[in-house]
């Protein structure tokens, strides 16, 4: 399959506040934002309160195929997904490499927040308890996996802490 050129790949764990940040910076630069779980419709695969992911590599599959009906080359695109997913069993593990590949990003983005505050909020969100332990080994586990993505394709490597995205929305106007 040939691969995207035109991709902002930004990650982070749910509830990090990926898609308030997104928002904000499509409307004040000329990214399109679009989410991975949109693209995968994923309110007709799982349940809004459930982050397992039975069958990791199905789902990216899944997830080409839509961006390729969907990607117009002359625009560019800040996609909103995840460098890691928490797999049926609630381990954390990394997307197959080969989507990234697929994907091509142009920059690596990834936001982080303190996984105590995006804990509480997936709670209230979800009305589900979850366990900062394994939040905090998937955070740190994609903040690896987004560092060694941007090695791999030499481009530029982003953290964004505190919704401070100036750094990002400077490079993208």
């Amino acid at each position: 399959m040939e691969s995207f050129d035109n991709i902002f790949f930004i990650g982070g764990i749910h509830g990090v506040g990926k898609g308030t940040i997104c928002k904000e910076i499509a409307s004040k630069s000329k990214l399109i934002h679009i989410t991975a779980s949109e693209v995968l419709k994923w309110s007709e695969i799982s349940s809004s309160n459930n982050k397992l992911v039975e069958n990791i590599s199905s789902t990216q599959g899944k997830l080409i195929f839509g961006l390729s009906n969907l990607i117009d080359r002359d625009k560019k695109y800040l996609l909103d997904g995840h460098f890691c997913l928490l797999n049926s069993l609630n381990v954390p593990c990394k997307i197959d490499e080969e989507t990234f590949d697929i994907l091509n990003p142009r920059m690596i983005i990834i936001v982080v927040d303190d996984v105590e505050k995006i804990a509480k909020r997936l709670e209230k969100r979800d009305n589900k308890k979850y366990d900062v332990k394994v939040l905090n080994e998937l955070q740190n586990m994609e903040i690896e996996y987004a560092k060694y993505l941007s090695r791999k394709y030499s481009v530029a490597y982003i953290e964004i802490m505190d919704n401070n995205y100036e750094q990002l929305l400077n490079i993208t106007r």
